[in-house]
C-alpha cells in the first residue's frame, strides 16, 4: 500500500518523533546487532550510512551478505571487513577511491524492488526522513527500492529499520507509514548530505545544446541520466516551453529549467502538472522541500516501460562511455573494470522503443584521455554491453548527430564515424572495411 504525502512546514519541524514512539527508537548498533551469521541483509538507497559502520564493527559475524544499491563509505567499510560481503548493481567512485571490492549484480534499477522481493534479506534498513505527527514516514531523498524492502512479504524474525536523517527534504508522492518499521535509528546529529559521484561536463557545450535544441520539441516530456555532460547541457534549454520532466533522478540540470519557467509539466500526459521521479540529488534538496510540484515515487514507477512510453515526445537522455560501429554502447565500464551501473538508462531506452514519438539520446564527447582515444571504436570487446544496437536512437557529439534508429548496419557506422573526431575517422573506416561493415 502506498501513502500519499502532505506536509505542514511548521508543524513537523516542532514535532520530535522520539517523544511520540519510544519504543521504536534504537541506535546502530542495537540495529545491526539483530544481524545473525548466514544473514543477507538488504540497504536502501542513499545508504544508510551509521547502520552499516555499525554493521562492520561486528567483525565476528561469518558469510553475512550486503545488498548496497550505490555503496558510499558505509558500504567500503562493509566490503572491507572479512566474512561480510557487500553485493551491488551500481558501483562508486568512493568504492574505487577506497580500493573497496563489490560483487556486481547486474540489476535495472525498475527491478529493484522485485530483485528484492525474489531474494529478500532477513534484516533491512533504510534512510527516511523524521516522522510526521499523523504517523507518516517520508522517504527522505529517495525511494528507488526502498518501498519493497519495507514492504516485503515477511517471515517470522524478519526485521525493518529506518534510519532518521532530519536533514533530507519533505518531498510530496509516495511516503511509508510508522507501523511499517520495526526500529527507527535515531543518530543525535544534525543528519548527513548525502554523497555522490563527482560530475564534470566537458568545456564546451554548445555543440551538445544545439543537437538537443535541435530534438527536444517544446511540450516534450524529458529524462537525464546522472551525468555532468547531460545535466549541463539540458539545463541550458530554458528558452523552450512547457517541457515536463518523468525521470530516476532529479539533479541540476532539470531543477534549472523548473527554475526558468521552461519546465512546467502542463502538458503532461503521466502525472500532469508534476515533476516525478524516484532519487533527488543534493543540490535540488531546497528546492523540492515541500514542492508541490515534485513528486517522488518508486522506482517500479518512475521506470515502468510503460509508463515511460505514455508520456508524451518522451526524450531520455544518456551518457555513454563508447559506442562501437555497430551501434553498440558501453555506459558502465572502462578497460574491462566496473565502473559504474546501468541505473535506470537501460528502462528509458526500452520504454522509448514503445513509443512511436520517443527518443532516446546519448551524448557523448567524441575522444578520451585529452583527445587519445576515440570513444567512437570499432567494436566494443574487453568491456560489457549497456545497451544494444537494437535500443540505440541517437548518439550526439561535439562533432554532430548520428541517427541510428532504422538505420541498416553500414549507415550506423557511416553516420558514427561522421561524427568521431577526424583525427580517429580514418582508421574507423580501415575497421569498418575490415570487419565488413562497410
Amino acid at each position: 500500500m502506498r501513502y500519499l504525502l502532505s506536509v505542514v512546514r511548521d508543524e513537523r519541524n516542532s514535532f520530535d518523533w522520539t517523544e511520540a514512539w519510544p519504543d521504536l527508537v534504537t541506535t546502530p548498533a542495537a540495529a545491526a546487532a539483530q544481524v545473525r551469521d548466514g544473514d543477507l541483509v538488504g540497504a536502501g538507497l542513499p545508504e544508510p550510512t551509521a547502520f552499516l559502520y555499525a554493521l562492520a564493527e561486528r567483525t565476528g559475524l561469518k558469510e553475512v551478505a550486503v545488498f548496497v544499491p550505490a555503496p558510499r563509505k558505509g558500504g567500503a567499510a562493509i566490503a572491507m571487513t572479512a566474512n561480510l560481503e557487500l553485493r551491488a548493481p551500481f558501483l562508486t567512485q568512493i568504492l574505487r577511491e577506497a580500493g573497496a571490492h563489490a560483487e556486481l549484480v547486474p540489476v535495472r534499477l525498475e527491478d529493484w524492488g522485485r530483485f528484492s522481493k525474489r531474494n529478500p534479506p532477513r534484516v533491512a534498513c533504510v534512510q527516511v526522513g523524521a516522522p510526521l505527527p499523523d504517523g507518516t514516514v517520508p522517504p527522505g531523498s529517495a525511494i528507488a527500492g526502498n518501498d519493497a524492502l519495507i514492504h516485503r512479504a515477511r517471515k517470522e524474525g524478519d526485521l525493518v529499520f529506518g534510519l532518521v536523517n532530519p536533514v533530507v527534504p519533505y518531498i510530496h508522492g509516495d511516503a511509508f507509514r510508522i507501523e511499517d518499521f520495526d526500529g527507527l535509528i535515531h543518530v543525535p546529529l544534525k543528519g548527513s548530505m548525502p554523497i555522490f559521484d563527482e560530475r564534470t561536463p566537458p568545456s564546451d557545450l554548445d555543440p551538445f545544446v544545439d543537437a538537443l535544441d535541435e530534438l527536444i520539441p517544446d511540450g516534450a516530456t524529458v529524462q537525464s541520466g546522472v551525468g555532468g555532460l547531460t545535466e549541463v547541457a539540458l539545463a541550458r534549454l530554458t528558452h523552450k516551453n512547457d517541457l515536463g520532466i518523468h525521470t530516476e533522478v532529479m539533479g541540476q540540470g532539470l531543477m534549472d529549467l523548473m527554475r526558468s519557467g521552461a519546465a512546467t509539466n502542463r502538458l503532461k500526459t503521466v502525472f500532469p502538472n508534476k515533476t516525478v521521479f524516484t532519487i533527488a540529488l543534493p543540490e535540488t534538496f531546497d528546492f523540492v522541500d515541500d514542492n508541490p510540484n515534485c513528486h517522488i515515487v518508486p522506482a517500479d514507477v518512475a521506470l515502468n516501460h510503460s509508463q515511460i512510453a505514455a508520456n508524451r515526445d518522451m526524450r531520455c537522455v544518456n551518457g555513454a562511455l563508447e559506442i562501437d560501429l555497430w551501434g553498440q554502447v558501453n555506459s558502465e565500464m572502462i578497460n574491462g573494470v566496473q565502473h559504474s551501473g546501468v541505473g535506470g538508462a537501460l528502462d528509458f531506452l526500452r520504454g522509448c522503443q514503445m513509443s512511436d514519438s520517443a527518443m532516446s539520446i546519448h551524448l557523448m564527447p567524441a575522444t578520451a584521455r585529452r583527445g587519445a582515444a576515440s570513444r567512437i571504436v570499432p567494436q566494443i570487446n574487453v568491456n560489457a554491453v549497456t545497451a544494444t544496437r537494437y535500443d540505440v536512437d541517437v548518439v550526439v557529439t561535439e562533432f554532430g548527430i548520428a541517427r541510428l534508429q532504422d538505420a541498416s548496419v553500414g549507415q550506423k557506422a557511416t553516420r558514427l564515424i561522421a561524427v568521431a573526431h577526424p583525427d580517429h575517422r580514418s582508421e574507423l573506416k580501415e575497421a569498418a572495411h575490415r570487419m565488413g561493415i562497410l
